[in-house]
């Protein structure tokens, strides 16, 4: 095997493992813990318009942290795309913050799966440091009272019956 070759496999592998790191399905530092208040912020959707955290006070909520080229957050997108149509009816409400992303690459990835939920751009990271976020897709599936009730790092599709579960469960 030449030199050319062993650097090209080496190369390759590399790119595969940095890959499956920022789509990592642990987190590199302790998340927002079930059982702690959501951390408040304000975010701008991707209309302008502002939201706080505590607008969704008595409503469940799913937050989840998103990036446009990660893969595991384009696998995610059809799951929760129904889990919004589902319960829309259902007091629980669905808010995409788009992570480790420029602002316009995020409002493109809005665009492509035609998203019809609160969805804003979270510059600088901030908001996904206060809640411990290192690795897109991240959710936190929060309760009427403002509370942590799971967190799940990683592709939903890989768990859909558990996703509907958890997110039937703020129903409640």
């Amino acid at each position: 095997m030449s030199w050319t070759s062993c650097f090209r496999r080496l190369g390759l592998s590399l790119m595969l493992a940095l890959g499956l790191v920022a789509c990592s399905e642990e987190p590199a530092k302790p998340l927002l813990q079930v059982g702690e208040k959501a951390t408040p912020f304000t975010l701008e959707l991707v209309d302008g318009a502002k939201v706080k955290l505590e607008d969704y006070l008595g409503k469940g909520l799913v937050i989840t942290f998103m990036s446009s080229w990660c893969p595991c957050s384009n696998n995610s997108m059809p799951l929760m795309q129904q889990a919004v149509e589902a319960h829309r009816k259902d007091g629980i409400e669905f808010m995409m913050i788009g992570i480790q992303d420029s602002r316009t690459k995020f409002q493109k990835f809005t665009q492509k799966w035609n998203v019809r939920f609160a969805a804003g751009y979270d510059k600088g990271d901030r908001i996904a440091k206060d809640y411990g976020v290192s690795a897109p897709p991240t959710t936190f599936f929060i309760d009427r009272q403002g509370v942590v009730r799971r967190a799940f790092y990683g592709d939903i599709s890989v768990k859909p019956e558990q996703f509907r579960q958890w997110v039937g469960e703020l129903a409640s």
